[in-house]
């Protein structure tokens, strides 16, 4: 088995699938708990871009949970494989596995006969959970605790409820009512370059 896949999948057996699994069920359960059948696109909207980026973010705490291991520690050593190439495998899975979760849980409003736009609930759920998960990363490399990770993109999220557009202008979390895709880039953008960001310090630190 070829070194890329030995990573992958020891990514995934000892880090990732708990994420998996979690994200999996609340994808399935948040619509029907909060009412999505028949919804209105307001509605539709609101339930989407309160519950969604939350699960999208669960789907980030893996990221960074491997490079305390001694499997991970020996491979870097060896330089078989550089530290930023591991990195990038452990997001192309969680990117993968977010898009997936994306389109179950569109499947799951439409199956509803809720009132939405496919491609721009799309986008934003995509936009809104790399953005939290960009926040989350930055959180961890410099704490290096993902408890303490967390409180960057759940600080956010909870201002974006109670402070509002208002004061986060193109950085409003929940702005898919409006229809405002370009907030949405600003998102997306910005939480692929904090993601990035945080692979090069962290790369430094090994």
């Amino acid at each position: 088995m070829g070194i890329l896949a030995k990573v992958s999948i020891a990514f995934w057996r000892f880090h990732f699938y708990p994420a998996v699994f979690t994200a999996f069920l609340l994808t399935l359960l948040f619509p029907t708990f909060f009412g999505v059948e028949n919804a209105p696109f307001l509605q539709s909207a609101e339930i989407y871009e309160r519950f969604f980026p939350l699960i999208g973010l669960i789907l980030f705490i893996p990221l960074y949970l491997p490079d305390s291991s001694e499997e991970t520690t020996l491979l870097i050593k060896t330089k078989r494989f550089s530290y930023v190439g591991i990195l990038f495998l452990r997001f192309l899975q969680i990117l993968i596995t977010l898009l997936l979760m994306t389109c179950g849980c569109l499947l799951i409003f439409e199956l509803s006969n809720a009132t939405i736009e496919l491609d721009l609930f799309f986008f934003s759920g995509l936009a809104n959970a790399l953005f939290m998960g960009g926040l989350y990363a930055i959180g961890f490399v410099f704490t290096t605790q993902p408890v303490a990770g967390l409180i960057l993109p759940l600080g956010y999220y909870v201002a974006s409820l109670f402070a509002g557009e208002k004061y986060l202008k193109m950085f409003y979390l929940f702005a898919l009512v409006e229809k405002d895709t370009d907030s949405k880039f600003v998102l997306l953008f910005s939480g692929l370059l904090l993601i990035i960001i945080s692979f090069m310090v962290q790369k430094k630190r090994k």
